[in-house]
């Protein structure tokens, strides 16, 4: 009898249930995209108010996109390699012909799709964080440095490339600006003295 902790078979039904969930994530994202780092959408945005102050520089957006894509995609062909040679080094398995390891491209199927993707929105994110001071570069000394087109590409590829340790910078910023203040106030800057131990 097979153990029902390793069964990965899935039924129609819950192939179905997965696409349905990542083409909702999907057109969420997407909207959100168009919404906030575009001008396709003024027509809908003017309902809200007027939005002449808020046009979006779309060569900026656009470029730093494709940088963080550029960084995703970059990093998914390194890890294919990295795939690729564990799974073909000639270590031989039991019978002396086969190698040990085997190479599941159905398994990171969706993450090969998704981090691209997801390289283009943290970039976008990561210039957001820049711009408003939550995120601090020391090497970035002044606004004029963001208006470089060569440092927004650097700051999209490595947004995109470093995917995970930019999450985990977010999570750093998000438990630093959502935390509760020992004092009653809600100022930031005494929340971060707080959490530092300064306050």
């Amino acid at each position: 009898m097979a153990d029902p902790t390793t069964n990965t078979n899935h039924r129609w039904f819950d192939f179905v249930l997965i696409g349905l969930v990542a083409l909702y994530e999907l057109g969420i994202i997407v909207i959100s995209l168009l919404w906030l780092f575009t001008n396709q959408l003024a027509f809908y945005k003017s309902k809200f108010g007027d939005i002449g102050s808020s046009k979006i520089n779309e060569e900026v957006t656009y470029g730093l996109f494709m940088a963080g894509a550029l960084g995703g995609a970059f990093y998914c062909m390194r890890a294919l390699y990295h795939h690729l040679a564990d799974a073909y080094t000639p270590a031989l398995g039991p019978d002396g012909k086969s190698p040990l390891q085997h190479l599941n491209l159905r398994v990171w199927n969706l993450w090969y799709i998704f981090r691209p993707i997801q390289g283009g929105i943290l970039a976008l994110i990561l210039l957001c964080l820049v711009k408003s001071h939550l995120l601090v570069v020391p090497e970035l000394k002044s606004e004029d440095d963001l208006t470089s087109y060569y440092v927004l590409v650097a700051l999209g590829f490595l947004a995109g490339f470093g995917s995970h340790e930019l999450i985990q910078k977010i999570q750093e910023i998000i438990s630093v600006v959502f935390a509760k203040a020992k004092l009653s106030g809600t100022d930031t800057v005494q929340k971060v003295k707080e959490n530092k131990g300064q306050g």
